[in-house]
């Protein structure tokens, strides 16, 4: 009976409880958005039932089925307070089998020994840890929130650094074409002007050839004339032809010596004389510092070999980034390294190693040599004061990973200024890596001196 008695409140159209319930001419009733939807979309106004067409725009609330409505809807809710099995108001929570009970399930048998709490102090308890798990889960969407924007940033940061990085390898490889080009074309008139040189030598030379072979054969055709006149003749004129024959040249003529082009010298070992010209408009490195690890307020230069403080520049938080004024340079591997910074008049730097996890930054150990407020610092001890020996000019910085050793010196007066202790220093690792550290508040650069390229050759 209860089930016929729901269907007869419920909506022909949308099958649900009667809302705002409408009753037809026709005796019908819908809810009254029914009613207007049905009639929006026929474009007439006959009712979804019977058809019947109507000509009144608006029809009367049905009051009477609404409140039977109403009091069914409550009554439906209510009755989910009510114990199934003892028709009582479920107050009770019972601890052991996690589930909603009334006094009289309390002292039945089937939760004989069981522990029960007011509803009200359980309700309470698991809104709370809702309420935490709902902190949790919105701190949770409030950090994926902002590792999403911080990605969109990187992708976004990355064409930047696309755009920079494929201007400065164009640049680059504009410089090695336009020497390669400019050595190219000394080295073809090199060729060009020996050419020319040793083809006129030997022109002239034929030219001078040409002439003495002209007076040779001038000399033996009169000779052979003299030789077959007849004797009288031949005795006055003997005299006149031995004197030509005795002027000619005494020499032994012979082919120039180096009269062709040296192509050993164009063409031998020509790359590798080319390379070694190259030292002079190339350096290299010893660190190069990776900008994906500076402060925000760090400016560092297109080749990546100086630092100096400037205006806060737009980078993503990527987990490898300083938060501050710092930097490292590429990852030291095992083996000895050696780097030497200009620090000039910088008025506040540091200079040494860091090691650690690199997608920890700020948790990594430092060792160090600092300027800052007028003081010097040495190593990881920033409270106490330290006077070198001279005023620093020019940092070398010295680390030999299989010693485990780390030492410091002025190199412009060449004074050691201290060594650090091999058992502070880590042993590397995938998770412990060592880079060289750079720390500056100051605009003037830090700048990494370059070491000289020499091309050397070595037997097998």
């Amino acid at each position: 009976m209860a089930g016929r008695f729901e269907d007869d409140l419920q909506c022909p159209n949308c099958l649900e409880i009667f809302k705002d319930p409408v009753m037809l001419p026709c005796s019908h009733s819908f809810c009254r958005a029914c009613v207007q939807q049905w009639w929006k979309e026929k474009g007439d106004r006959t009712c979804s039932v019977c058809r019947t067409e109507f000509r009144s725009i608006d029809v009367p609330l049905n009051l009477a089925l609404r409140n039977v409505c109403e009091t069914f809807s409550q009554a439906s809710v209510e009755s989910g307070d009510i114990c199934s099995l003892h028709e009582e108001k479920l107050k009770l929570f019972c601890v052991d089998h996690q589930e909603l009970v009334c006094v009289v399930c309390m002292v039945a048998e089937l939760h004989a020994g069981h522990k029960f709490r007011p509803l009200d102090e359980v309700v309470k308890d698991h809104q709370e840890k809702i309420q935490k798990g709902l902190n949790d889960t919105t701190k949770r969407l409030k950090d994926y929130n902002e590792i999403r924007d911080n990605c969109n940033e990187q992708v976004m940061y990355i064409k930047v650094q696309k755009e920079q990085v494929e201007s400065k390898i164009r640049r680059d490889f504009e410089e090695l074409h336009r020497f390669l080009q400019s050595e190219k074309e000394a080295r073809l008139s090199a060729v060009r002007e020996e050419e020319r040189k040793k083809s006129r030598m030997l022109k002239e030379k034929i030219v001078a050839l040409s002439r003495d072979m002209a007076v040779l054969s001038d000399v033996i055709r009169n000779a052979e004339e003299h030789l077959t006149s007849d004797p009288v003749s031949f005795m006055k004129n003997f005299q006149t032809t031995m004197t030509r024959i005795q002027k000619l040249p005494n020499r032994t003529e012979r082919l120039p010596r180096g009269a062709l082009l040296d192509a050993a010298k164009h063409v031998g070992n020509l790359k590798f004389s080319v390379w070694e010209r190259m030292k002079e408009m190339i350096s290299y490195s010893p660190v190069i510092l990776d900008p994906n690890t500076a402060g925000p307020e760090l400016s560092l230069s297109e080749d990546l070999t100086s630092v100096s403080c400037q205006e806060e520049a737009q980078r993503p938080k990527n987990p490898e980034r300083f938060e501050w004024e710092e930097v490292f340079g590429s990852a030291l591997a095992s083996g000895a390294h050696m780097w030497e910074v200009e620090v000039g008049d910088n008025r506040s730097w540091g200079l040494g190693v860091a090691w650690g996890d690199p997608y920890l930054p700020h948790n990594m150990k430092t060792w160090n040599i600092a300027f800052i407020d007028d003081k010097y610092h040495m190593m990881s001890n920033l409270v106490d004061y330290w006077n070198p020996p001279v005023k620093l000019k020019r940092i070398q910085v010295h680390v030999d990973m299989n010693e485990r050793s780390i030492s410091f010196s002025e190199s412009l007066t060449n004074t050691e200024l201290g060594k650090g202790c091999t058992s502070k220093l880590p042993l590397l690792s995938d998770n412990m890596k060592m880079f060289p550290y750079f720390r500056t508040a100051d605009e003037i650069p830090l700048q990494i001196i370059p070491l000289a390229c020499r091309p050397t050759t070595q037997s097998r």
